[in-house]
């Protein structure tokens, strides 16, 4: 398994990114990429599938509701 490194920073931390376009909906998996961000820096980028990133963190759902 391949491990992350950040092309701007070198840092090994990073996260799936949101696919948005139909390029990368489409295209990137015929390709056997996919787009991830890193948690340093915020820069996203384009990895192979095989390598290996943290899943994605959870949001608290309370997070901006008023208290009743």
């Amino acid at each position: 398994m391949v491990t992350f490194q950040c092309r701007d920073c070198c840092h090994d931390n990073a996260h799936p990114s949101r696919r948005r376009t139909v390029f990368e909906r489409v295209l990137l998996p015929l390709l056997l990429l996919r787009p991830v961000r890193c948690e340093h820096c915020l820069r996203r980028q384009y990895v192979t599938v095989l390598c290996r990133v943290q899943e994605r963190r959870q949001r608290s759902q309370s997070k901006g509701r008023l208290a009743a």
